[in-house]
């Protein structure tokens, strides 16, 4: 795979998001389909992942993987803490949330990591 095809690819799925987080909290779709938050933060992690992997390039697959995930849960905590200090939460259960929100981010982050190793020509 190109890297600057995997940067547009990233910067795309970015907009995308952004664009359906400004719908759904304009239309407070979040609160009407519980299933929504989990699916934005798959997406974010997805993106986010893939703006990693563009930017550390090639290294062994076990590092890669490893500061990948290390660099999305950072921002998917700092997140987290975004949320809870202005108060942006709707949940009663708010822990609970935000560990199923962490594990949706983790599983986009593999699959961004499984997306560009399935794309990138394999040396013999």
């Amino acid at each position: 795979m190109r890297k600057n095809s995997l940067l547009y690819t990233a910067f795309s799925l970015i907009i995308v998001l952004g664009t359906l987080h400004f719908i759904a909290e304009t239309f407070y779709l979040y609160w009407t389909f519980w299933w929504l938050d989990i699916m934005m933060h798959l997406l974010a992690g997805f993106s986010g992942a893939l703006v990693v992997l563009w930017f550390l390039g090639p290294f062994n697959i076990v590092r890669l993987l490893t500061i990948t995930l290390v660099c999305l849960f950072i921002v998917a905590i700092a997140w987290e803490i975004f949320e809870y200090v202005y108060d942006l939460t709707q949940s009663t259960n708010y822990w609970q949330d935000t560990i199923l929100d962490l594990i949706a981010d983790g599983i986009g982050a593999f699959l961004a990591y499984f997306y560009v190793s399935e794309q990138t020509p394999k040396s013999s």
